[in-house]
């Protein structure tokens, strides 16, 4: 744990973004095993609770186009959620574009949420924070988000859009 965070009860959501091509696969089959391998990885961490499991089949890269990582983010905002695990990092962001516009929107919150994933080269670990990936991330996103200003807001806007077609 980062000695300068208190601890504390992770509300854990497990994401998954598979590819078109997983289109003709069963939904509950997907979730079922993907539920099961996260409550697996989490089996032993006393203060993580997985609160449900988000599965998207899209080819989408926009954030607000994929409609589980849209409930995951209302989750979020509605303080169900407050950390992100995902096998890899690929399945947060597509691209740089989208990572900063996330990470910006998450960092907006008002409790901090963590994200792990389990990438070797490029993985995410806010919890431990190597790296000082925290403020690392906090600094590209600002950055990113007041260079483009204007597209964060449309995108911000058409993600909080979607979020209100949610029950």
């Amino acid at each position: 744990m980062n000695e300068n965070r208190e601890p504390k009860k992770y509300l854990v959501a497990g994401y998954v973004k598979n590819a078109l091509l997983w289109k003709n696969r069963n939904p509950e089959e997907m979730i079922a095993y993907n539920r099961f391998y996260f409550e697996e990885q989490l089996s032993e961490m006393e203060n993580m609770e997985l609160v449900d499991v988000y599965v998207d089949v899209t080819g989408h890269k926009e954030t607000y186009k994929r409609p589980e990582m849209v409930r995951l983010l209302k989750d979020i905002t509605e303080g169900k959620v407050n950390m992100i695990y995902s096998r890899t990092s690929g399945y947060i962001a597509a691209n740089v574009n989208e990572l900063c516009m996330l990470m910006e929107f998450l960092f907006e919150q008002d409790e901090m949420v963590d994200i792990y994933t389990e990438d070797e080269d490029y993985q995410f670990d806010t919890i431990t924070n190597p790296d000082h990936q925290i403020e690392e991330l906090r600094r590209m996103a600002l950055s990113y988000c007041t260079l483009y200003r204007k597209a964060y807001e449309e995108w911000r806007a058409k993600l909080l859009g979607q979020m209100a077609l949610l029950p």
